[in-house]
């Protein structure tokens, strides 16, 4: 009777080949038989060859039963569903613009059209020229005879999507020929999509179940992103479902994701509008077109929320985050990424009694959670602010930031956000964030054939890039050996600029900090609560040390005060 049964760790081709030749010695005829060159050698390779596939297909399959294991594609997208997370496709840059103009009468209508694209002057690393998108009316009545409309765009040129009936639908589903913007939060001034059956405007949802209460309306579908990496819409026969002979169109963008981003503002930037109607007037009941080389186009601020599609591990992360947290922010990160998720918001943080008393505790911040955020743009409708000028060791950096007050409509817009995740023990604080605004003095020396005008310029760009909101959170650590690090590393480049001359430096020195708030450096003297002191930290000391924020402070580059200096050689 044969023994031929190995472990499951011992299915490899080796293995399997040793244990067949074991086999066919134990019986007479191949019980001295020399197997190298014959033909039965063919054969027993070609079983173990088999015996391995079958093992690695094997292992395969239970590696992607679980989500911890799972690194097919097609297999962590199912299991995330089937969790309640919804994998997200490729997610595009959104911006706001200043559209100024003037010219007119008190009491007129000045409004920016619907799915009208925008040059934004600049390039991707492609090449590919980068447009914005409006996807929404937006508009402002004048009580003046000029006055500025702020328009929303999303980044991704128009794409009109015609010809689909109800008859293409396969299992109420319709597969778009590409992938476009996805838009993971639909409540938003950035809307990705446009469905119409007929003509009608059908309403976007995340789920057919979880909202039959609060929606007025059958007339809505699902824009998702599918396990074979496709966009596809989605209906439900629990609400309506285009009939086989109603028209269906559909506008969406074709984005270039995180390479649609644009980093910073450059003030020379000409911001095109590729179609002839784009900012009409209304005075009266008569509407007017307004010439679009009468438009002041410009934008203080860089975009945000651009995005690659989820890799398997970002949705393993999420998905099991979103499964801890059973649809509820427990901790300070859950409190973060969803709020983040918001267009509004760039940064965000959570904090409580533990954080501020950690070893004896205080009544006072029983079941209380402070927050605080960083609004994508400042101003009466999130967080008011003042200016104050600023001084530094080596220049006048002229006015910065100050948060001042809490715009009452825009923290009940959080509360009712955040309300579906609310832990019913606890409440919410919201805390203006405090703005440390950082300056830096350099000395460097060059190379040989580069300019050092062109390498301080590159060396100001670089660090201005990396001081984006994007790449920082409050409470963090400024460590200055990885602010040179990421200076001096070349494949550290932007979407739009290469920082070419970075190449150039020989070496590169951090003279100096200055910052216009109290910081904090670690106590190793006292290992209880606070581990970060103010009282060490003084202006003008010189020394350079790294910097902890504190739970509400938010680092912020002071471009204007960075000073380069060349070394003599």
């Amino acid at each position: 009777m044969t023994t031929f049964v190995p472990s499951y760790l011992e299915m490899d081709f080796n293995t399997i080949l040793e244990k067949l030749k074991e086999e066919l010695q134990k019986g007479g005829t191949f019980k001295d038989y020399d197997y190298r060159g014959s033909n039965i050698s063919v054969l027993i390779e070609l079983m173990a060859y088999f015996g391995d596939l079958n093992t690695f297909f094997l292992n395969k399959i239970a590696k992607n039963v679980y989500l911890e294991t799972s690194d097919i594609y097609e297999c962590i997208n199912r299991l995330a569903k089937q969790i309640g997370y919804e994998p997200k496709g490729t997610r595009s840059a959104r911006i706001t613009l200043s559209c100024s103009t003037s010219g007119h009468s008190p009491g007129d209508i000045i409004s920016v059209l619907p799915w009208k694209q925008v040059n934004s002057g600049r390039s991707a690393s492609s090449g590919d020229p980068i447009y914005f998108s409006t996807t929404t009316s937006q508009s402002i009545t004048l009580t003046d005879t000029y006055g500025t409309l702020p328009i929303n765009l999303r980044q991704g040129s128009i794409v009109n999507i015609t010809g689909y009936t109800g008859s293409d639908l396969i299992d109420n589903e319709l597969i778009l020929p590409a992938n476009y913007a996805y838009d993971n939060d639909i409540d938003d001034d950035y809307p990705s999509i446009q469905l119409t059956v007929n003509n009608n405007v059908w309403s976007r949802v995340t789920d057919f179940y979880d909202n039959i209460t609060s929606i007025s309306t059958d007339d809505v579908y699902m824009f998702v992103y599918d396990r074979y990496e496709r966009s596809k819409i989605v209906f439900n026969s629990t609400r309506n479902v285009p009939d086989d002979n109603d028209t269906i169109t559909i506008k969406c963008l074709n984005s270039l994701s995180s390479e649609g981003s644009i980093a910073e503002d450059i003030s020379s930037d000409t911001w095109t509008p590729l179609d002839t109607i784009f900012v009409q007037r209304t005075h009266g009941h008569t509407v007017y077109n307004i010439p679009n080389n009468t438009l002041n186009l410009s934008t203080s601020a860089a975009s945000i929320g651009a995005s690659d599609p989820e890799t398997i591990d970002d949705i393993k992360e999420n998905a099991q985050s979103t499964l801890r947290t059973q649809f509820r922010n427990v901790t300070a990160s859950d409190y973060s990424s969803y709020l983040t998720e918001r267009s509004d918001i760039n940064a965000a943080n959570a904090w409580g009694e533990q954080d501020i008393s950690p070893s004896a505790g205080s009544i006072l911040e029983y079941n209380k959670i402070h927050l605080s955020t960083i609004p994508s743009s400042w101003g009466s409708d999130t967080i008011s602010t003042s200016t104050s000028g600023w001084t530094t060791d080596w220049a006048t950096s002229g006015s910065v930031l100050i948060p001042s007050t809490y715009s009452q409509g825009w923290a009940d817009t959080l509360k009712t956000y955040l309300s579906p995740r609310k832990m019913i023990s606890v409440y919410e604080v919201y805390d203006l964030p405090t703005l440390v605004y950082l300056s830096f003095e350099f000395s460097c020396r060059i190379k040989r054939l580069y300019t050092f005008l062109n390498i301080s310029t590159d060396i100001k760009n670089k660090l201005i890039y990396y001081f984006r909101n994007v790449n920082h959170e409050f409470n963090e650590i400024i460590s200055f050996n990885d602010i040179i690090e990421y200076l001096l590393d070349t494949t550290q480049v932007s979407t739009t600029d290469n920082f070419t001359n970075i190449i150039g430096i020989r070496n590169l020195n951090l003279r100096d900090i200055n910052v216009n708030k109290h910081v904090y450096e670690y106590d190793s003297t006292n290992i209880r609560y606070p581990y970060w002191i103010e009282s060490e930290w003084t202006l003008r000391d010189n020394t350079l040390r790294r910097i902890q924020l504190g739970y509400d402070q938010f680092p912020i580059l002071e471009p204007n005060s960075v000073h380069i200096s060349q070394e003599e050689i």
